[in-house]
C-alpha cells in the first residue's frame, strides 16, 4: 500500500524587524546591581613635572597682571583674565598638555572623531585671593570645561559640583553615607599639578578662600567643529 504524501509544513511568514530606536536596549543585569545612566562625569588628572610647569604660570600671570584688564564672570573678588589666552604663545605647553587631555575625554565620550574635531573657544587665568570665590556657574556651548591648578595654598577653597538633575530634590531619603549614586553635591579639593575636566553643562562653584595667600589656575572651555574646515559647528 503507497503512503500518501506528507504535504509541506507552512511556512509562517517572516517577522518584522523590530523597529530602530535611538535608546540603546537594555541587557539583562544578573547581579541586581545598579546601571548608571545619564552620567555627570569629572576626569581628574595629575600632571607629571607640574612643578616646572606651575613657576611658568606664575610669571605669566604677573605679567598679566602687570599690564592686563582683569574682567568679572562668577568671580566675586580676585583676578580673572580675558579669555584669549589660548591663541598666545605664552601657556603653549600647559595648551598642549590641557588639548590632549580632553581628547581622551571626548573619547570616553564616543565623540565623532571621524568628522568633527575639538578646538580650544577660551582659556583664562585666576587668581583668587583671601575671601574670594566663584558663584555656581554652567559654561554654555563647552563640551567639556575644565581647571588646572597651578598654586593652592590649604583651605583656599574646594571646587563643588552640583547634582544636573534638579528634580531629584523632589524625592530625597535618608541615608548612612553620601555615596556616588545619592550626593547632590561633591567637591575636589585642588592641589597643585591636579587637572580636572568636565562637561560644559555641569553646574559648579568653587568655595571662599580661607587662607591668607592666593589661589591660582587655569580655566578653558572646548567647543567644537566640522572637521578641517576651521568653522565653529552650526
Amino acid at each position: 500500500m503507497t503512503g500518501k504524501k506528507k504535504s509541506a509544513a507552512k511556512k509562517e511568514p517572516a517577522a518584522a524587524p523590530a523597529p530602530e530606536s535611538a535608546a540603546p536596549a537594555l541587557a539583562i543585569n544578573p547581579g541586581f546591581r545598579p546601571e548608571i545612566w545619564f552620567p555627570a562625569p569629572v576626569w581628574a588628572r595629575h600632571v607629571p613635572d607640574h612643578e616646572r610647569i606651575d613657576a611658568h604660570i606664575l610669571s605669566v600671570l604677573e605679567e598679566l597682571e602687570r599690564n592686563g584688564r582683569a574682567i568679572t564672570r562668577s568671580n566675586v573678588g580676585g583676578w580673572h583674565s580675558a579669555a584669549n589666552l589660548h591663541l598666545g604663545p605664552e601657556l603653549a605647553e600647559i595648551r598642549r598638555i590641557i588639548g590632549n587631555a580632553c581628547a581622551g575625554c571626548a573619547t570616553h565620550l564616543s565623540f565623532d572623531f571621524d568628522r568633527f574635531e575639538m578646538f580650544f573657544q577660551e582659556m583664562w587665568l585666576n587668581r583668587n585671593g583671601p575671601g574670594d570665590f566663584n558663584k555656581a556657574h554652567v559654561h554654555p556651548n563647552s563640551i567639556l570645561s575644565g581647571a588646572y591648578y597651578a598654586k593652592v595654598p590649604a583651605k583656599s577653597g574646594n571646587i563643588e559640583f552640583y547634582d544636573p538633575v534638579r528634580e531629584r530634590v523632589m524625592s530625597t531619603f535618608p541615608v548612612k553615607a553620601r555615596t556616588r549614586i545619592n550626593s547632590q553635591a561633591m567637591e575636589y579639593r585642588g592641589r597643585e599639578g591636579l587637572l580636572l575636566i568636565f562637561p560644559g553643562w555641569l553646574q559648579h562653584s568653587v568655595q571662599p578662600n580661607r587662607s591668607e595667600d592666593f589661589r591660582v589656575s587655569i580655566s578653558f572651555n572646548m567647543g567644537f567643529r566640522p572637521k578641517g574646515t576651521g568653522r565653529p559647528a552650526a
